[in-house]
């Protein structure tokens, strides 16, 4: 059975390898007629249609939903709006399972006292996300960066702003203090919504400005044909069909309205936390879906 999952360089789709290949090192392999749909947003249109899909916690969100045939094999999905979006009966819907992270992750906690901040990981390219975490005085968690130094730096942490779903997650998994923010659209709700119910929470995101720092990244040459495109877009000189240049800067005007936005958000007057009991609930339910796999791989009834 392969482990199927997106494969960008993303703080939660990175967690796949590291939980399944602990709790069921004999279940995966690299035999793609049966994949293992894990941790992610991934019961869509994009799932190859032929091999057999056995999912494991993943949600609905991304694309048009999959068509549910008698090719796909349910242990659990991520939470009740997936189950519902799906056809699923609601008994499936436990949490997502980056929570089997405190299962597997039991070192002693350092406390740093740091607040940090992880965007989507999206939203890295839009701005220097690290200098204006410095300037706000709080501690920037790069969602591309090292996994295992992210989960250290989480487990440790006195509070978590993110706008990266799983940077909440796993805050939430190791009951460390975490506040939802939203700085650009293309964070999908959808999917908050779905794990925030999952665990009986609501989802109200702090909005934050949206930064276009994007010109700083870009060749000399690209940096003017920007410039050059907005021009003719102001001048009502366009097409349909040419590239949209990216938006202007503005992080002159919005950047002292971000650092003020983190500096509020750094008190734990806005923090979210699960219940100790349903997160307890939840880990129980999740592994003893994990059994179940492991069961049914051994008797072979996939």
């Amino acid at each position: 059975m392969k482990l199927y999952y997106y494969p960008g360089n993303n703080f939660g789709d990175k967690l796949n390898p590291m939980i399944w290949n602990a709790l069921l090192p004999d279940v995966m392999d690299e035999d793609d007629s049966t994949l293992f749909v894990g941790i992610g947003t991934l019961i869509n249109s994009t799932v190859p249609t032929e091999p057999r899909k056995i999912v494991f916690g993943s949600g609905a969100g991304y694309n048009t939903p999959a068509l549910i045939d008698d090719k796909w094999k349910f242990y659990c999905v991520r939470g009740p709006l997936s189950a519902e979006t799906l056809g699923l009966n609601k008994s499936l819907a436990i949490t997502d399972p980056a929570l089997l992270l405190a299962e597997l992750v039991t070192k002693p906690v350092v406390p740093t006292g740091e607040v940090c901040f992880m965007p989507h990981h999206t939203s890295t390219k839009f701005a220097d996300w690290g200098a204006i975490c410095t300037k706000a005085g709080i501690t920037y968690l790069d969602p591309r960066a090292d996994m295992h130094t992210l989960i250290d730096q989480i487990r440790c942490a006195k509070l978590i702003i993110t706008e990266a779903m799983h940077g909440a997650i796993v805050a939430d998994a190791f009951r460390v203090p975490w506040v939802p923010v939203q700085c650009y659209e293309h964070v999908l709700q959808f999917k908050w919504q779905d794990w925030c119910q999952s665990m009986s929470l609501p989802y109200k995101p702090n909005m934050i400005a949206s930064i276009w720092d994007i010109d700083r990244t870009l060749s000399p040459r690209d940096r003017l044909a920007a410039q050059v495109k907005r021009g003719l877009k102001t001048a009502n000189i366009w097409s349909d069909n040419w590239t949209p240049p990216p938006p202007a800067p503005n992080l002159r005007k919005v950047e002292d309205e971000v650092i003020a936005a983190f500096r509020r958000l750094s008190s734990q007057e806005h923090a979210y936390l699960s219940d100790a009991r349903l997160q307890q609930i939840a880990m129980a339910r999740l592994l003893e879906q994990i059994e179940r796999v492991k069961t049914d791989h051994t008797k072979a009834r996939y």
